[in-house]
């Protein structure tokens, strides 16, 4: 553990798995308390023993962000169990998300649905989070964005959308909760999940066309790379970082 989160409590949404569960891992080897918001109860099972294996502390509670009661009672778990909740991310995602979709193709269903896990999730948790994150000396807000929402992407335009929406609550929340010592950030990862290393396995070429995009040649560690942005980005050392989209691929928005 690096301590800079120590004594800390963090909530992560979707942190069942993927880039969730390495943000979890990263937090709590940092000293934080995590309160694992997963919609399989099985996964986020996983991953607090994952935590738990580390000597970290972790608490895991089956919840679907889409649902405000769902995110109502992650935040009250997380009062309950550690006293106070310091850091908020928002990382959960829809499975369709990755799924290429022309606009033509788009039915009303497949636009709520991601609508509701990647902004309605945030609306909840900003609603829900405040008062904890304002009475935290402190308090961190961080959403999981992505570069489409900046250069927009042929493939989901559900995705980009809904990234650009995200990117301005951002800047917006920043502004509203700088005042009372929030910090509003968002990340914008590069990173190798399961999903992606699944497609280049299915597409080799692939792998390497986007490689080229990268100058530093590779997608990040979910843990090490995105995980310990996001570190940074709740620790003291970046308290006056506040209103901001990080790009954590390794340069790959400045090669486009």
């Amino acid at each position: 553990m690096n301590g800079l989160l120590q004594g800390r409590t963090a909530l992560v949404t979707g942190a069942g798995g993927g880039i969730g569960r390495g943000l979890a891992q990263a937090l709590a080897a940092a000293g934080a308390n995590v309160l694992i918001a997963a919609r399989r109860q099985s996964t986020g099972n996983e991953t607090q023993a994952l935590i738990e294996a580390e000597g970290g502390v972790a608490l895991c509670l089956q919840a679907d962000v889409a649902r405000r009661a769902d995110v109502d009672a992650a935040v009250a778990a997380a009062m309950r169990r550690y006293g106070g909740l310091d850091i908020v991310i928002h990382n959960a995602s829809s499975g369709q998300s990755g799924a290429p979709t022309k606009c033509e193709e788009i039915t009303d269903a497949q636009w709520d649905e991601q609508h509701a896990i990647a902004l309605d999730a945030a609306y909840y948790l900003a609603q829900a989070a405040f008062a904890p994150l304002r009475a935290s000396s402190r308090g961190r807000f961080v959403i999981l964005t992505s570069a489409q929402a900046l250069h927009g992407g042929a493939m989901n335009p559900i995705y980009a959308a809904l990234k650009s929406a995200q990117r301005g609550m951002v800047k917006a929340l920043a502004r509203e909760w700088g005042p009372h010592g929030i910090t509003v950030n968002g990340i914008a990862p590069a990173a190798a999940t399961e999903a992606t290393q699944a497609h280049f396995e299915r597409h080799p070429q692939l792998r390497e066309q986007i490689l080229a995009t990268i100058p530093l040649r590779r997608l990040g560690d979910m843990r090490v790379d995105i995980g310990g942005a996001v570190v940074a980005l709740c620790s003291d050392e970046m308290r006056f970082v506040t209103g901001q989209v990080l790009p954590v691929d390794g340069g790959a928005y400045t090669a486009l």
